[in-house]
Parts: C-alpha cells; structure tokens; sequence
C-alpha cells in the first residue's frame, strides 16, 4: 500500500476516531433571525484531490455529498432548523487496493426560542445517528485521509451516535453595532467504531462564544471568539483520549457598491495539547499534535441584472507545522493550500433560486515532502416558500 496510506497519514486508531469527532462549528453569536420565511436547500458537492509524495507515489481522495438543510418557522418566536446529507468517499492509494465508505451522515433538528424581542435566545436539539456505521480496516483508511487538517473535505466524519445539544445566548443592539455571547453544551452518545470493538464515548463539548458586528450604510463587518472543552473520551468504560482546548477565531468583512459585492474571510484555530494513551495511562501529550491553522477566504460578485449575477473565488490555508521535533515520529511538517474559483448565482422564480462554484486548488503538505492537488464543483438550488 502506497506509503502515504501507511506513513505519517495513519493515525493509530483512537486518533483518528477522536479527530473525526470533533465539530467544525460556526461561531456562537446567540441570536437566530426570526420572522423569515420557510427555506429548504439541496446541493451537490464534489471535491477530488492528488497527494504524490517525494518518492513519486500517488493517492487520489474524492467525495460527493448531498448536503440538505431546512428552516422552518414556527411562529413569531419560534423556529426549527434540520441538517442531513448522504456522502461517498474513496481513496486510491495507487500500488495498493482502493477503499470507499459511502452512506448517510447524522441528522440534526434544532429548535429556537427568542424572548425579549430577540435579544435572548435559547436552543435545544438533537443528533440521530441516521450515520452511525462500525468501520472496517478498509474503511477506518478511509477517514484517516478525510480528517487530514490541511484538506478541506466537505464531510470529514459520517456519524457519532445519539447526541443532544443544548444552546444559549444574548444579543445587545447599540445603534449601528451589535454585541453579544453564548454558550453550547453537546451531550455525546457512544457508538461502535469498529466492527467488533466495545463502544467508543466522545467527551461531551462545550462551547464559550462571543460575537461583535458593525453595519453602516454599504459595510458590515464582524469578529467572533469560541472556546471549545472537551471531556475525556472513553472506549467501554476506559478513559483513552482527550481533544486539548481549542480556540476558533472568524473575522468577516463585507461591501456592497451599486452591482458589486465582496465578502473576505479569516479564520484562525489554535488548539492545545491532547491527552494519549502513554504506556498504558492517559496522560498530556509532550508536544501538540496540530499546528495552528489559518484559512483566508473571500469573493467578488457582480449583478448582471436582477436575476443573474456572476462571482470570482479566492481561499488560501495554512496549517502550522505541529509541536513535535522533527526527529519524532508524530512530527508532522506545515502545510498550505491556495485555490481559486468561479461561479454564479440565478434567481428562476420567486420562489426557487439555483447556484453553482468551480474551484482549483494547488498546495503541499509535510513542508513540501507532499505535493497536492485538487479540485471543486458545487451545484445547489433553494427555494424560499
């Protein structure tokens, strides 16, 4: 099997079932805007990318996903919101036998409830395990390769188990600025991981946020600060693992001028040191396993008329290299990707809208021992009842 597969991409395995729990996760603003109407949204996503390493060895990585979200209003005060999709994935590991895991992913159903004209708000949910599926040796390859930091798969795990997720928040309006802060906890359910093994408990997940907008005539900007905790995992009733800390920064900036519209993003995670099994005790890790990583996005949009209008992509990461020594086995060198893209929007009637994105990336990983390449197309429609 291809090296890629076998070398430092192998996570042993409660690494990779720990990584591919974690929840890539929206900033915490506290506040869910009411008084909208029922939308529903489908997509299609294909994202394939060419790993060749130093000695020349390919592996090719592709998924689909068919993401669907839907909000529904309840009444002034109320709302629901549904997330679910149904992903393939597949990994060539060119000299070895290719491996794919496909099926659905877990379904999300939340509700919201405003009080005092919007400015409190407070959530709660649950996730089904409509994804939960034990992995075999093929497949657990498979997530290895899709939890990979310096990727930006569109699915990076399919399911955890049961789970509720319980949210809370404040918002405070002054003139063109608005402040707030909010908390989430998510109760993890167990799940098998593996065809065989005893059940695997992610720790459960809090989440500290805080959030700060301005608006003002053609601008809108805003930065937003999470702090992530996360309980030990366990694997039966034997703690085995423990994300570190995890520090989720988003700064967004936006202007709008007659039939011109850009948005720039920036993203920063700072994470701390995980917890590991080390001689059989589960102890912190003497260095980080993940470097910070820093992503830059943004677009430029221009109307053509009221109906169609036609849009340029840019996004760039960068994934620090990790804490450990370059001598260490879990050393594992920096990373970046820069990819750039078209794309359009349509409105068809008053009620159904269309979309659709090509981008290509290029980059390397492990401090260039890695070349990597790839490319995206997204293809969706919306409708606004």
């Amino acid at each position: 099997m291809n090296k890629i597969i076998i070398g430092k991409f192998t996570k042993i395995f409660l690494g990779i079932i720990a990584v591919s729990t974690i929840l890539i996760c929206q900033p915490l603003e506290g506040q869910v805007v009411f008084g909208q109407p029922p939308t529903g949204e489908i997509k299609f996503i294909f994202q394939n990318w060419t790993l060749d390493d130093a000695e020349g060895e390919k592996t090719k990585l592709s998924q689909w996903v068919v993401p669907i979200s839907a909000y529904i209003p309840i009444s002034d005060n109320w709302e629901l919101t549904m997330t679910s999709s149904t992903a393939g994935s597949s990994v060539d590991p060119g000299g070895g036998s290719e491996s794919s895991l496909s099926g659905l992913n877990d379904t999300r159903l939340m509700a919201y409830r405003s009080f005092m004209d919007d400015r409190i708000l407070l959530g709660a949910g649950i996730n089904l395990p409509t994804g939960k599926k034990a992995l075999d040796s093929s497949e657990v390859g498979v997530i290895g390769l899709l939890t990979e930091s310096f990727l930006n798969m569109p699915i990076k795990n399919y399911g955890e188990g049961f789970g509720l997720n319980l949210e809370g928040g404040y918002v405070y309006n002054l003139d063109i600025y608005t402040f707030g802060a909010g908390l989430g906890y998510i109760i993890k359910g167990s799940f098998e991981p593996l065809e065989g093994t005893a059940d695997y408990k992610p720790g459960n997940h809090l989440r500290l946020g805080a959030f700060a907008s301005l608006r003002k005539d053609r601008f809108r900007g805003t930065i937003s600060l999470v702090y992530n905790l996360f309980a030990r995992d366990k694997l039966g009733d034997t703690p085995v693992f423990k994300d570190g800390n995890m520090v989720d920064i988003w700064l967004n900036v936006g202007y709008t001028k007659d039939n011109i519209s850009t948005n720039v993003g920036l993203r920063e995670i700072i994470r701390g040191k995980d917890e590991r099994m080390i001689s059989g005790v589960l102890e912190v890790e003497e260095a980080k396993s993940h470097g910070a990583e820093t992503r830059f996005f943004g677009q430029i949009a221009y109307a053509l008329n009221e109906k169609y209008s036609l849009k340029a992509l840019l996004d760039y990461k960068y994934v620090a290299a990790n804490g450990y020594d370059d001598s260490k086995i879990r050393y594992f060198g920096s990373s970046n990707y820069f990819g750039i893209g078209l794309g359009g929007n349509a409105v068809f009637t008053e009620i159904f809208k269309g979309f659709a994105e090509l981008e290509y990336f290029t980059g390397s990983a492990d401090d260039g021992d890695v070349d990597m390449s790839g490319w995206e197309v997204v293809i969706g429609m919306g409708a606004t009842f």
